[in-house]
């Protein structure tokens, strides 16, 4: 049997830290939605933390969902600084974002006041916005 091995980065989880909804109105397909996505990181020895502050309103505030979600990714210690700033600025975001989608998906939709489905989205210009915040740690 071959051996297996570790990727380089790897997805290691999430935790929602903070999450508030406010509806004043029933949702629909109709409703105009945007979407604030504030990023931020830390790099540790082997494992880097990014947090998203996810914010997604109406334009006339009666929608309202805010959250701040922590995902956890490790990489091997010896990996290429070019290489960890690829992963860290544009495949975690990536990896992370599906969750936040299933999980407003979900809490607006056993919210019973329609469910909000968010798109798939380029996070290009969140990954150069993480670049510029991501605080290295000595552990």
């Amino acid at each position: 049997m071959e051996k297996v091995n570790n990727s380089e980065f790897r997805f290691d989880g999430y935790l929602i830290k903070e999450s508030s909804i406010k509806i004043n109105k029933e949702v629909n397909d109709s409703t105009e939605l945007g979407i604030s996505i504030i990023p931020s990181g830390v790099r540790y020895k082997e494992k880097f933390v990014l947090t998203l502050e996810v914010s997604i309103k109406d334009r006339t505030g009666d929608f309202c969902v805010d959250l701040t979600v922590d995902g956890s990714f490790i990489f091997k210690e010896d990996l290429e600084n070019n290489k960890l700033g690829i992963f860290f600025t544009a495949n975690a975001p990536a990896l992370i974002f599906p969750y936040i989608r299933a999980y407003v998906c979900m809490l607006t939709s056993l919210s019973g006041a329609g469910s909000v489905v968010l798109p798939t989205l380029n996070l290009v210009d969140v990954g150069r916005e993480l670049a510029t915040k991501i605080n290295n740690q000595v552990e």
